[in-house]
């Protein structure tokens, strides 16, 4: 059940609903829609601009949003309203802004550019000075998350509408999901388009008046096809140019092979303890059920198609509609993903092709 929680009331009666969140976005996205009799065309909901909306998913809070988008249809025989919603972050996503900042750590500078917008920001990582960080008529998102990104932090959305900045998830799988039983279906995807056969970034040193340049190959792809990068300001300090280019190289390389899942209901309930032995089985920990998060390893057992490994959740959207009832897609990939580790070695699987 998908519930808005606004003006002391609570509105539940919704017949459409998608709550997305991603670690490569600031905000949270909500979709809700319903269709009544004609005779409830005059029903409003006493949403404004400004009016701060709590998303709660089986009664635990799952966003922050404020109101996008109201629209009201009223035909013959039938009344329709819907509503989209993003959290409190969408304003660094949509808004342009001017920031010039020095000498503070990376924590320090997402602090500060989040305060005037009131986004709450939660810092669960050690983070290194960035020199300078400067901002003119831009948006504030992209160059947080250059600048997170040249950290190996992600930064994206909380249940309050704020943001967290951390490191990707390296601990025990939440769950394990087996075809045939709690996979109800899933989609191999391989993206080469995000793959290059070189990547090179250059920068410039100014104090010391010299062009710098690194590069990573990726052996894989076997004819030309470079993808050249300018470091930019927000990551300048945070790694060099070698270093950035394996980065990107990494990143890319596990980004082009993902799984998407759909599994029933939004919560989870079968975690895999620290040595292996599962939840609620005999020598394990009881386990609570808990809405399904980004940024959570769980471990996906497909047999047929080779695949048994653990996955970096990275994108998590709770759906509900008449048809298919309460249902949640992932979407999954290697932690290197997110890490701009090296690949790892394991049983075929569609984080692990050429």
């Amino acid at each position: 059940m998908v519930e808005l929680k606004f003006n002391g009331e609570k509105y539940g009666f919704w017949q459409r609903v998608s709550v997305r969140e991603s670690v490569d976005d600031l905000c949270a996205s909500v979709s809700l829609g319903i269709t009544l009799p004609v005779e409830a065309a005059g029903m409003k909901l006493d949403l404004s601009a400004n009016t701060v909306v709590q998303v709660l998913v089986d009664g635990e809070l799952a966003t922050t949003v404020r109101p996008g988008k109201i629209r009201r249809a009223v035909g013959e025989s039938d009344h329709t309203i819907q509503i989209e919603a993003r959290s409190l972050a969408r304003e660094l996503v949509d808004c342009q802004y001017s920031k010039t900042l020095s000498g503070l750590k990376l924590s320090e500078v997402v602090k500060r550019i989040c305060e005037p917008f009131k986004v709450p920001v939660k810092i669960a990582a050690s983070t290194a000075v960035v020199p300078d960080f400067s901002m003119q008529c831009e948006v504030p998102a992209n160059a947080l998350i250059n600048a997170a990104r040249a950290s190996n932090l992600l930064l994206y959305p909380t249940p309050d509408g704020g943001l967290i900045l951390t490191e990707p998830d390296n601990s025990a799988p939440v769950a394990t999901l087996v075809y045939g039983e709690q996979i109800k279906h899933y989609e191999l995807a391989d993206d080469y388009d995000l793959r290059f056969s070189e990547y090179v970034v250059k920068s410039f040193d100014y104090e010391g008046g010299d062009a710098l340049k690194g590069s990573a190959k990726d052996t894989g792809i076997t004819f030309f096809r470079p993808m050249h990068i300018v470091a930019d300001r927000h990551g300048h300090g945070l790694g060099g140019c070698g270093r950035r280019a394996v980065l990107e190289r990494n990143r890319r390389l596990a980004r082009a092979h993902s799984i998407k899942l759909i599994v029933q209901g939004h919560r989870h309930a079968d975690g895999l303890h620290p040595q292996g032995v599962g939840r609620g089985m005999p020598g394990g920990d009881a386990a609570t059920p808990t809405l399904w998060a980004i940024n959570k390893q769980v471990r996906v057992v497909i047999p047929h198609e080779g695949i048994d490994g653990v996955f970096l959740i990275g994108e998590r959207t709770f759906s509900l509609d008449e048809k298919g009832g309460s249902v949640t897609h992932l979407q999954v990939m290697h932690r290197n993903a997110f890490a701009g580790e090296p690949p790892k070695k394991m049983k075929r699987s569609a984080g692990a092709r050429k």
